[in-house]
């Protein structure tokens, strides 16, 4: 009920960003998230990488809002990080906290400022999750190689589909599937659920993030980007941020 209940009310929403569109004159801002219906997809790790990494290493403006309420993990870490590198003189971009009742504001103030808005969202399909899913444009939804995982990620897609991307006057444009922790071990599993979920009606991404640690020991990071020497190859986070990159700007990427 929570989703028909929010969802209903839409129409004031795409009025709000009809307003926003005004400011684009100067920047065309995207809104994306990576997001999923419960935690430990690795969404905030990849919001994270995502925007440093765009902010660093592509020079897009960027701005990352926190709806994880009360916790903001992210806030917490960009703190964690300004303290580690003991210096607030670098460059960096903003990361803003926000509520249901803040988040609309912060938009307003960002956009058409900035290339990307990235929101991150809680691990769980909260009121914050639902009401700021009316504003993103793109999401981007990770997945591993688990029964359950699939499975709540099917219907996480479904439940998109329905109450928001065939909304005729719809703010979000396009939800893409990928996989996360990819192995290249297991290939040949990775391939069958791509199968699987393409005759379902759920492409995904051709672009995958693999499996490794680093990801979240060391390029979890709010002011440090990865080094330009690594993740070039041919499964690696560049080709993924590239590819998000192009889903964002082409409308004919678009999931029907």
């Amino acid at each position: 009920m929570l989703y028909m209940d929010i969802v209903s009310n839409v129409h004031s929403v795409i009025w709000s960003y009809d307003t926003m569109v005004l400011k684009s004159i100067f920047m065309e801002t995207k809104i994306i998230s990576c997001t999923g219906e419960k935690g430990g997809c690795g969404k905030t790790t990849l919001n994270i990488i995502l925007a440093t990494n765009l902010f660093h290493l592509y020079r897009k403006k960027v701005v990352l809002i926190d709806m994880d309420n009360p916790q903001y993990s992210v806030y917490k870490k960009r703190n964690r990080d300004l303290g580690q590198v003991g210096s607030t003189e670098m460059p960096m971009f903003p990361v803003e906290r926000a509520t249901v009742q803040t988040l609309e504001p912060l938009i307003k103030k960002y956009y058409g400022t900035v290339d990307f808005i990235i929101v991150d969202f809680p691990g769980n399909l909260n009121e914050e999750m639902v009401r700021g899913l009316l504003y993103v444009e793109h999401i981007f939804i990770p997945f591993f190689l688990d029964e359950l995982e699939i499975d709540s990620t099917a219907v996480f897609y479904k439940t998109l589909q329905r109450n928001y991307l065939w909304n005729e006057n719809r703010v979000l444009r396009s939800v893409n599937l990928f996989f996360n922790r990819y192995e290249l071990v297991k290939v040949n599993k990775f391939d069958a659920v791509r199968r699987t979920l393409a005759k379902a009606g759920m492409p995904m991404m051709e672009q995958v993030v693999m499996e490794r640690t680093v990801y979240r020991e060391r390029y979890r990071n709010t002011l440090i980007p990865i080094p330009p020497t690594k993740e070039n190859g041919e499964l690696g986070l560049k080709r993924f941020m590239e590819e998000v990159m192009r889903i964002s700007k082409n409308l004919k990427w678009a999931k029907k």
